[in-house]
């Protein structure tokens, strides 16, 4: 929670994955304007015009309306900073309720559980400026994904038995800088790895034999299912575990039809809603531009994609990469956290081998992620017939970074010397903590600030202690605090970062040394 503090408070307004058009959707439902939305509902002129005056990052520069990115906000002149600053604390209420002329940019084939959550407080704060009510919705979110830190240690716990590799996953989780990335922003990100870390735990206790372990299981996927379209893959893993507990009588067919029938009543209602409007299960975009083709043709075009691009592009957004700018990180950083992946996964093959740990917790955890990753190969090949391009979005697989990391965990700790097992994980989470420092401090803030700006090619440039010298650390502070709440001064941005670094240097230290209860 402290470091997603600092991600809150340092993120520039809708810098977060498509946070305006999310935004938007939490804002219609808050101001009674209707529970669902359609294909044609469009962003109020609220976010329109607060996307007007704020800088809004380097890939969106050719989109309407009109708008700075963070190169050129910092060039114009201190008077028309303030006087756009001053101009989107104090936006009408009333354009809240108004529709947007030309910004199009809407959530309207999400399921709306997250928008319903967030629309009690956005009442609350409706009386605020857009940067307040902003903020304390990103808060929201942070504290829905910040669940999957004790999810973490519970099913590790429960997996490994020791309390010390628990601690460790957990602290892995904490750590990971793509999750914040995901959790800081408005969204239905952080109700999503809530469920799904629920749903993980749930599995666990599902092939343990704990009772009732199965209706719990049945509601979390519905609630997941009202929350976002990719938990139908969610589904056919829930459907693996509950067959394999019911043919080892780990629970009886009963609660596991009554499960699934639960599923069905919370959340049936959206996807026959989905195929009436979009001609589609899902509503996504894609899926619904592609209905008049037969699911047999689209697999057909599996041979088309290049899945090494695709797999490239996946990986490395689900590493670091800095939000709706798309930062990125130096290549070998990369390349190093590709050999680690590789090794766990042979490593998964060692621990399925030696059955350290049960192999009832290996395929109930591998099952959740496999069927993850296969939608996640399915959307790639969407992409790919909708759009020309074989690519997926990485930060999707935050919200299975619970079966992720005690999966790498088992891996790593398979491979191993003994000698060293007991520093495998522990060891990840602490590099993690040193790139999320790097990341933060060195590429995502200088860039937010205008330190540093893309070259004419569009690569962006490196970071360089001359320029921070040049623009002075008090001005990059104020830079920071730009369409801000208006309590949150350089003074706020300074606290929040200090306690940052903190929080990330001591879980980096609490990863390593939690070590207790270990052979």
């Amino acid at each position: 929670m402290a470091r997603g503090l600092f991600y809150c408070v340092a993120l520039p307004l809708w810098e977060g994955f498509d946070e305006p058009a999310h935004y938007a959707y939490a804002q219609y439902v808050a101001l009674g304007r209707g529970w669902l939305v359609g294909p044609e509902t469009r962003p109020s002129r609220e976010v329109e015009r607060s996307v007007e005056l704020v800088p809004m990052p380097w890939i969106l520069r050719f989109e309407p309306p009109p708008h700075e990115t963070y190169d050129t906000y910092f060039r114009l002149p201190l008077d028309e900073r303030r006087r756009r600053e001053r101009e989107l604390i104090a936006l009408p209420r009333a354009l809240g309720t108004q529709d947007a002329a030309t910004f199009a940019r809407f959530e309207s084939q999400q399921p709306p559980l997250s928008y319903w959550l967030m629309a009690p407080l956005y009442a609350m704060l409706r009386g605020n400026g857009v940067p307040e009510r902003v903020f304390w919705l990103r808060i929201l979110n942070l504290l829905l994904a910040s669940t999957a830190v004790p999810a973490a240690r519970v099913a590790a716990r429960r997996v490994f038995g020791k309390q010390g590799v628990a601690v460790a996953t957990a602290a892995l989780v904490a750590l990971m800088p793509e999750v914040l990335f995901d959790a800081a922003r408005v969204a239905n990100s952080g109700l999503t790895i809530a469920l799904y870390s629920a749903l993980t735990v749930l599995c666990i206790s599902i092939v343990e034999g704990k009772p009732r372990a199965t209706l719990w299981a049945g509601l979390v996927l519905g609630l997941g299912l009202l929350t976002k379209a990719f938990f139908l893959t969610a589904l056919p893993a829930l459907g693996a575990v509950v067959a394999w507990a019911v043919w080892r009588r780990r629970t009886s067919l009963g609660p596991a039809i009554a499960g699934f029938g639960l599923a069905a009543i919370v959340s049936g209602w959206w996807y026959v809603r989905n195929i009436g409007i979009t001609g589609s299960l899902s509503g996504n975009v894609q899926d619904a531009a592609l209905r008049h083709m037969p699911i047999t043709e689209r697999l057909g075009h599996a041979a088309d994609v290049s899945w090494l691009t695709a797999l490239d592009s996946i990986f490395f957004t689900h590493i670091w990469f800095g939000g709706w700018s798309f930062l990125q990180l130096r290549a070998w950083i990369y390349h190093v956290m590709a050999i680690v992946a590789g090794l766990a996964l042979v490593g998964l093959a060692v621990a399925w081998a030696k059955r350290m740990p049960e192999r009832r917790h290996l395929a109930a955890l591998a099952a959740v992620y496999f069927f993850f990753c296969a939608g996640l190969a399915y959307h790639v090949l969407m992409t790919l017939l909708a759009n020309g391009i074989s690519s997926s979005a990485g930060w999707y697989l935050c919200a299975v970074v619970v079966p992720e990391a005690i999966l790498v965990a088992a891996g790593l700790r398979a491979l191993a010397p003994r000698g060293i097992r007991k520093w495998a994980v522990g060891g990840l989470a602490g590099a993690f903590a040193l790139i999320d420092l790097y990341g933060m401090l060195f590429v995502a803030l200088p860039y937010y600030a205008g330190v540093i700006i893309h070259r004419p090619d569009g690569s962006l440039q490196a970071f360089h202690w001359a320029a921070l010298a040049a623009t002075g650390p008090g001005e990059m502070l104020r830079r920071i605090a730009v369409n801000k709440p208006e309590w949150m001064g350089p003074g706020v941005v300074a606290a929040t970062g200090c306690v940052y670094v903190a929080a990330t240097l001591a879980l980096g230290a609490i990863g390593v040394i939690a070590r207790r209860g270990e052979e």
